[in-house]
């Protein structure tokens, strides 16, 4: 029994570093693989550090099934590297202190080194290694056994009990190791795949906004007319305005991070005027009735550029929802002692339940040819100014939008 008992505390031993390992890696968060690797290779040398520093608790015939586990656990854990250096401080251990064949121990390793490299290059199942390196490692225990069997026969039980017991915990680490790496690499995989879909997350907020200004160049370059002094002027100062949008837009897809906000004292009314010479020719082509009721002396502290493209975005989701013989879009705007408030009404077909429920989420639309970006982009730009962005709307009702901007934060 008492073979039994330090087989399994030196296999406890040896195996906790990498089961702290794995449940470290598993449930910390934001981890590369690097890192991940690193760690790996840290759990092992400890667990060879453990396996050396506590042999003394291990009878000297047994040592080498404890000690050849550290080796079989880096093996089956892919650390190549790792394993090799493990594999050579326990095989000098082996020929220097009990005494193992020099020609048969360098031998078992060179082995479990090959076994391992035709495992990975031929994509073997992983019971291959694992019966492998249980075979291996019998036969090699046995034949640097077989003095103390021949000199000790009545002890040949010991030797059938410790190589039981071997197989037993050699199965059990492979399949805990093996379901554990399982789950640490779907969870690596998770996160590269948030990783990936943020990126594409920002790719298409740039489509879906660089879409809106290239659209309204396009229309007053159409309607550009040289000849027109006056018109040409207002029409090249709405481009220049347009491109501003268009090049700040870029900017946040090259530093590839979270909306960012520069905030300045503006007047708000101005930038209605800018929306208004956007918009107006849109309505009119449209057949859009449109209203603008805006206090006087709106004086605010915001993202100029980016709050001007919240008001055109949604606007043009209240033009685009008309689709009534008389679209009707109107726009109201005021403000008390520490709040500015914006609300966007339209007579279109309005929403259902679950399209309320839905449109803040990236991605969702009931339109074709739209990505579901321009509403969850707005109550980004919205929130990142302290503001909040709701809605109200019913089938065949129309839709009404609420901005809520602090004056001053």
């Amino acid at each position: 029994m008492k073979i039994i008992e330090l087989l399994i505390i030196n296999s406890i031993i040896i195996s906790f570093p990498i089961l702290a390992y794995q449940y470290f890696t598993i449930y910390m968060q934001n981890m590369k693989r690097e890192k991940v690797s690193i760690l790996l290779s840290f759990a092992l040398l400890i667990s060879l550090y453990l396996s050396l520093r506590f042999k003394s608790f291990m009878p000297k015939d047994y040592e080498f099934l404890a000690l050849i586990l550290t080796v079989i656990i880096a093996y089956l854990n892919k650390c190549t590297h790792v394993s090799i250096i493990i594999s050579v401080i326990i095989g000098e251990y082996l020929i220097r202190d009990l005494h193992y064949n020099l020609v048969f121990t360098p031998l078992f390793f060179i082995l479990l080194f090959l076994f391992y490299k035709y495992y990975t290059k031929t994509n073997k199942d992983y019971k291959f290694l694992v019966k492998a390196f249980t075979i291996l490692s019998i036969f090699t225990y046995i034949l640097n056994e077989l003095d103390y069997l021949i000199t000790n026969p009545n002890n040949i039980h010991d030797i059938v009990l410790s190589i039981l017991l071997f197989i037993i915990i050699i199965e059990i680490l492979s399949k805990a190791l093996k379901e554990a790496n399982n789950i640490i690499n779907l969870h690596m995989n998770l996160k590269e795949f948030e990783k990936e879909k943020s990126i594409k997350l920002s790719l298409f907020k740039i489509t879906h906004e660089i879409k809106n200004p290239l659209a309204v160049i396009k229309g007053y370059t159409d309607m550009f007319d040289p000849k027109n002094e006056e018109k040409s002027t207002k029409y090249i100062n709405v481009i220049k305005s347009e491109i501003d949008r268009t090049l700040n837009l870029l900017t946040d897809f090259m530093e590839f991070s979270k909306i960012k906000v520069d905030k300045k004292i503006v007047n708000f009314n101005l930038l209605i005027d800018d929306v208004k010479d956007v918009l107006i020719p849109f309505f009119i082509a449209k057949n859009i009735k449109y209203y603008f009721e805006v206090e006087e002396d709106i004086v605010i502290n915001i993202d100029y550029l980016r709050i001007k493209q919240v008001i055109l975005n949604i606007l043009k989701n209240a033009v685009e929802a008309c689709t009534k013989d008389i679209g009707q879009v109107s726009t109201t705007i005021f403000k008390d002692t520490e709040s500015l408030y914006i609300y966007v009404q339209d007579n279109g077909i309005g929403m259902n339940k679950d399209t309320m429920d839905n449109m803040l989420t990236p991605f969702y639309t009931t339109k074709e040819k739209c990505t579901g970006l321009g509403v969850s982009l707005s109550k980004e730009i919205i929130e990142a100014h302290n503001g909040n962005l709701s809605y109200t709307s019913e089938p065949n009702n129309g839709t009404i939008c609420k901005i809520t901007l602090p004056l001053k934060n």
